[in-house]
């Protein structure tokens, strides 16, 4: 995946092909990889601590605001809408205003030279946020304050679960079944960027990550500009 400026300010998604440039990724770079077979995986299914299993996410709150967000561990505009929003969706769930449900995806699996970076990180969050619940926004942040350089090896297992469990994470997360998680985590990736996704009707599938919907409605300004976010949130 090519580096991106910073600065680049994102356009309202007109067309599919537009919104790829929105989401700040290109299309070849999203495109996943074949999802990878787990033999010894089990099948998750119905809910366990802050994961819903059946209907794809990670969530925090239960407020009446719905915002869904798809991030892929790797993706550093993911990491960039976390350091400008992530905090602000954390204190708004912890607060009963809004329901926000995390997507975990692994689009960007072919930027790890091999390992799978991206399948790893998100089921080690999907584990923890099965285990623990209550850590799943410091656990958010930790994963993305660590977040390896696009086309390196990533980090280690033994790595990201200590950063988990330095987090807040049960350290039973160490010893839950990390294959089946991502074995979840790269059927949802098929699901989502095979489409239609059931959180909207803007856009037909996932192209590329940051995707931001509050309500149903797409999020399509700068995730890294300080304020951005907060005012497409309020005006919902």
């Amino acid at each position: 995946m090519p580096a991106h400026p910073l600065t680049r300010v994102l356009a309202r998604v007109v067309t599919a092909a537009s919104l790829v440039v929105v989401l700040g990724v290109g299309a070849t770079a999203c495109a996943p990889a074949s999802p990878s077979a787990h033999p010894t995986s089990r099948e998750l299914v119905g809910e366990e601590g802050g994961v819903s299993f059946d209907e794809g996410w990670i969530r925090m709150g239960t407020g009446p605001k719905i915002v869904d967000v798809y991030v892929d561990p790797m993706c550093p505009y993911c990491r960039m809408f976390e350091e400008t929003a992530g905090g602000m969706l954390a204190a708004e769930a912890e607060a009963g205003r809004a329901t926000v449900r995390i997507h975990p995806v692994a689009i960007l699996n072919r930027l790890s030279r091999g390992t799978e970076y991206s399948s790893r990180a998100a089921a080690v969050l999907t584990a923890a946020a099965a285990t623990t619940p209550s850590a799943t926004a410091d656990v958010i942040a930790a994963l993305f304050r660590n977040q390896p350089a696009e086309n390196t090896v990533g980090l280690t297992d033994d790595r990201l679960l200590d950063i988990v469990v330095e987090a807040g994470a049960d350290p039973a997360v160490r010893d839950s079944d990390l294959a089946s998680y991502r074995a979840w985590v790269d059927a949802q990736t098929a699901t989502a960027t095979r489409g239609p996704l059931p959180t909207t009707a803007d856009v037909p599938s996932l192209q590329g990550v940051p995707l931001v919907l509050v309500n149903g409605d797409l999020f399509s300004g700068n995730g890294g500009q300080e304020g951005a976010f907060r005012q497409f949130y309020d005006a919902l």
